[in-house]
């Protein structure tokens, strides 16, 4: 795991983070440390506000109160600015959330070269398309380069966008509902660079081998966290427990 920063080695910071979604309140005063180079696995049954997190995070989500802050700046309430932070500008949070959102009548390598950009021609940053070519190759993903997205099966196109979400150089990469699939190395690889990365999921499998720290949620609320090991061997609470219950062992 990257060393920490000279601080606190804290990236990601929520404090008192409530949303609520007509009269359900879906995120229930969050508290919630991210470490720099830590793989944080969010798991909880469907509807426990995993996503709803994760779109907070990255401003696609409005919070009705609280504090988010990445790398120390405060995560704006307005639109304009939060708009900002969803193209992956300003704060260095990049995202891999279903719809992927490929542009189909361009090629992988043409998707993974303008990045946040959003276009492609003479203005498209010099060295882009080389760029592109080596993120593919990191992600796993180079031999689909010349390939269009809807050529691809879903585990292809998550390594895809993973690989544009590098494009934007970013500090935090979250990660909705990821295919079990998504590649171990990958994301410790990830991590040992310094990135941290947030896993919404409810595959308690792939958060047990994937994850640093597992936070469980239900109901909007943070339930419990701790190392995958104790989590999955002692889990604390009765939710936690019944959970895990009703799901495979792994």
């Amino acid at each position: 795991m990257a060393q920490p920063a000279a601080d606190t080695g804290v990236l990601v910071q929520l404090r008192g983070v409530n949303k609520h979604v007509g009269m359900v309140q879906v995120l229930n005063d969050i508290d919630l440390d991210l470490a720099r180079g830590e793989v944080v696995a969010v798991l909880g049954p469907t509807g426990s506000g995993k996503s709803t997190l994760c779109r907070a995070i990255n401003g696609a989500e409005r919070i009705d109160s609280g504090r988010i802050t990445v790398d120390g700046q405060a995560l704006p309430l307005r639109r304009r600015e939060r708009a900002r932070i969803r193209a992956g500008v300003g704060v260095g949070v990049g995202v891999v959330f279903r719809p992927f959102g490929f542009d189909a009548y361009r090629t992988v390598l043409e998707n993974v070269a303008t990045g946040r950009f959003r276009w492609w021609g003479p203005a498209t940053p010099p060295g882009a398309r080389r760029r592109a070519r080596a993120l593919l190759e990191r992600v796993g993903a180079a031999e689909h380069a010349a390939k269009f997205p809807w050529e691809l099966s879903d585990e292809e196109q998550q390594l895809v966008a993973t690989a544009r979400a590098l494009a934007g150089d970013p500090k935090l990469l979250l990660f909705d509902r990821p295919t079990p699939t998504l590649p171990l190395e990958l994301t410790r690889g990830l991590a040992a660079d310094g990135l941290s990365l947030l896993l919404a999921t409810d595959d308690p499998c792939f958060a047990r081998s994937a994850a640093d720290r597992v936070v469980f949620m239900d109901g909007g609320r943070i339930i419990e966290q701790s190392p995958p090991a104790e989590f999955f061997t002692v889990p604390r609470t009765a939710r936690a427990r019944d959970f895990l219950a009703r799901t495979p062992k792994c």
